[in-house]
């Protein structure tokens, strides 16, 4: 009975490693299973850490850019209204000039006018003085080429 018993422990302890190999073999795959699940899930918090870093630096320099842009716009509407300002203050002092000049030359013409009216009226009256004077004032009145 030894010999059979030997010849059965033999075999026994053949069987048990044999299935202890497999378990640890399926074990092992478990494990490596396992390992690249949280190796996996490793990555794709790492992905996602990266990915919130990157959001918020946009973030950060879209605000930046939002702040920058508000201070242009109002430096530049500051322009514009000192540009407007001056150009106003352009035309209305050009239009004072022009009132001055329409008032100088009406101040000539009736000079002329009046010195073409008392040479006329004089007696005897003096019609070629007032022509002088008439074609004098058309001369100077004509633009220059």
């Amino acid at each position: 009975m030894w010999v059979a018993t030997a010849s059965t422990t033999g075999a026994l302890v053949a069987v048990l490693s044999a299935i202890a190999t497999i378990g640890g073999f399926l074990a092992y795959l478990y494990f490596l299973q396992r390992s690249d699940a949280n190796a996996a899930r490793e990555e794709a918090l790492a992905l996602a850490e990266t990915r919130r870093q990157v959001i918020a630096d946009l973030r950060a320099r879209l605000a930046a850019c939002d702040r920058r842009r508000k201070g242009l716009k109002a430096d530049y509407q500051k322009r514009i209204h000192k540009l407007e300002e001056a150009v106003e203050r352009a035309q209305a002092e050009a239009r004072e000039q022009a009132y001055q000049m329409q008032r100088l030359y009406a101040i000539g013409l009736a000079d002329v006018l009046e010195g073409a009216r008392r040479d006329l009226q004089a007696v005897p009256p003096n019609v070629e003085g007032a022509l002088r004077r008439i074609l004098e004032l058309l001369a100077s009145s004509r633009p220059a080429a």
